[in-house]
């Protein structure tokens, strides 16, 4: 298939290849018609322009792009995106970058996500996002775009996760030691990412080995699931002796609905989260939970990406967890 120039786009869009560059460079006096013309004769056409990467190495841009693929933007009280974000902008400025953030969930999303990196408001992202599939993360490497992908391990693709499994692993071995033999944990089973699959895995796994039950109730990540998935479990045949939250947000839900029942903890029922925020200290009682250093992890992120935008091929890295024992388990 031959190469597709800035001339066939320049013809496609029935401008001259000045004006095409002219968009490209981000030139402030084009006017917005043309502009959306010459976008939409790059699209159709797949135009990547050859010199975008030589563009990164002589101008050298200094923003990087945070983009929360399959977040919902108006979730603003998800402690989870504030911290992670907090962190890669504190490691961008460190580094004298500036962070622009985007929020993509369909294909609309990423053909202007795309536009605005051949327009180099951008030199690379940090992909935050639970469901990428290897399909998705190839998109963006044809776009020779540097990427790190957080939290969220894809093989081929530069990424910074942590080690679920064995988190979780240690989690159900507490709860054993204390006693307890008929667990239950909360968390979505329709959610296909590879941080919800490996915390489901590392849950079963470690109930088989140790010779205790475990069972997986579907819900979601909010609290108020949490909440409404230990009621239910309460008023069933098969009562647990310790539920696990797969986040803090679940866990915090299902010691309010303890209380509302009227539920010692840990007396009748033991509860535990998974993540560490900050609330989880705070909660009545204090939420038993497994540290995962979400800051330390941003912060690699952008570091590896700013080794990308620099040439330098960085290793992915998965970071250890820690089990953080408090009141309620």
């Amino acid at each position: 298939m031959p190469t597709v120039t800035l001339k066939d786009v320049a013809q496609h869009a029935g401008v001259s290849h000045q004006t095409v560059s002219n968009v490209l460079n981000g030139h402030p006096h084009i006017r917005p018609a043309t502009k959306e013309r010459v976008l939409a004769s790059i699209a159709a056409l797949d135009y990547f322009p050859n010199q975008a990467a030589k563009a990164l190495r002589e101008a050298r841009i200094t923003t990087v792009c945070c983009v929360f693929y399959g977040h919902n933007p108006e979730d603003i009280s998800d402690p989870y995106r504030n911290l992670v974000q907090s962190a890669f902008i504190a490691e961008a400025q460190a580094h004298g970058y500036s962070i622009t953030t985007a929020f993509v969930n369909d294909d609309t999303g990423l053909t202007t996500l795309r536009q605005r990196f051949l327009q180099r408001e951008f030199g690379g992202a940090v992909i935050v996002s639970t469901i990428l599939t290897p399909d998705q993360a190839q998109i963006f490497q044809a776009w020779k775009m540097p990427v790190v992908l957080f939290d969220h391990a894809l093989p081929s693709t530069m990424n910074v996760t942590a080690d679920y499994p064995e988190g979780m692993a240690t989690l159900v071995r507490h709860h054993a030691t204390q006693g307890r033999r008929q667990l239950a944990l909360i968390i979505p089973e329709e959610d296909l990412g590879s941080t919800s699959i490996r915390r489901r895995e590392g849950f079963l796994q470690t109930c088989a080995q140790i010779d205790i039950e475990g069972i997986v109730v579907n819900g979601t990540w909010s609290y108020d699931s949490g909440y409404r998935v230990m009621q239910t479990l309460w008023t069933s045949d098969r009562r647990p002796d310790a539920v696990l939250g797969g986040n803090d947000r679940i866990g915090a839900g299902a010691l309010r609905a303890a209380h509302d029942l009227g539920l010692s903890v840990p007396g009748d029922v033991a509860v535990s989260g998974f993540d560490d925020f900050e609330f989880a200290q705070f909660t009545t009682p204090s939420l038993t939970t497994i540290h995962i250093p979400h800051g330390d992890m941003a912060r690699q992120a952008v570091r590896g990406l700013i080794s990308l935008i620099d040439g330098t091929v960085p290793e992915s890295r998965v970071f250890m967890l820690s089990l953080i024992v408090r009141e309620s388990a």
